[in-house]
């Protein structure tokens, strides 16, 4: 059918209706994208297709919760790109609505033929989610079992953490030191761990000073 006759017939308006209906950007681009057939075996299998749609929707709550457009992700991916962990979140998230609409679908199949046979192609990469889930966390952090080198200086950097604060607590009870301490504090200044000394025992304790006081009282 020629262009001239759809746009007579509104036939991208019945699109854009259509669309509307989509709660998946992707599922909109392609209702947008559809075009009418001219052959009759075809134009009865996406009626037919249609018709287990609105059976199912009309009697069952059948979801793809927690599915993302994770197209650019995966053009990234295949270009040799690195994905950031909530890029990695969406893909590991979508993959587990894809597996788990096509497992209800497949367990349907009798019912619903036709779109058993849809879900038959849908993506099931081996050891993906299990491979993302041991890499990052439901709230988008890299973990630790990421890769034994990041274990290993994760750990290192906590034995280093937690030197620095026993260091810095002799400070607040050494009597030496402790008399020379605005108060006995640990804080954090631009990412610094600090304690606050009095200004007139400047140059008494080997340190940095980040900062003072409004008053200039305490470094």
């Amino acid at each position: 059918m020629d262009t001239k006759t759809l746009h007579i017939l509104e036939y991208p308006k019945i699109l854009a209706r259509l669309a509307d209906f989509c709660d998946f950007s992707a599922s909109a681009e392609l209702a947008r994208d559809l075009s009418p057939t001219p052959d009759f075996d075809e134009a009865f299998e996406r009626l037919a297709e249609t018709g287990e749609a609105r059976k199912l929707l009309s009697t069952q709550d059948l979801t793809i919760g927690g599915a993302h457009d994770i197209r650019e992700h995966v053009d990234l991916a295949a270009r040799g790109g690195v994905l950031e962990p909530k890029e990695l979140l969406d893909v590991h998230n979508t993959l587990i609505a894809t597996r788990n609409l096509r497992r209800n679908l497949e367990k349907q199949a009798n019912d619903f033929p036709r779109l058993a046979e849809l879900a038959l192609r849908l993506p099931a990469p081996q050891g993906l989610v299990e491979a993302i889930s041991r890499t990052v966390s439901e709230s988008g952090e890299v973990l630790d079992s990421a890769s034994d080198k990041l274990a290993g200086i994760r750990r290192e950097v906590r034995v280093a953490h937690d030197r620095l604060l026993t260091r810095l607590q002799r400070y607040l009870t050494d009597p030496g030191t402790a008399s020379k301490l605005q108060e006995a504090l640990i804080t954090q200044r631009d990412g610094r761990y600090v304690i606050p000394l009095r200004a007139e025992f400047k140059g008494q304790i080997k340190s940095i000073i980040h900062d003072q006081s409004s008053t200039g009282a305490t470094l």
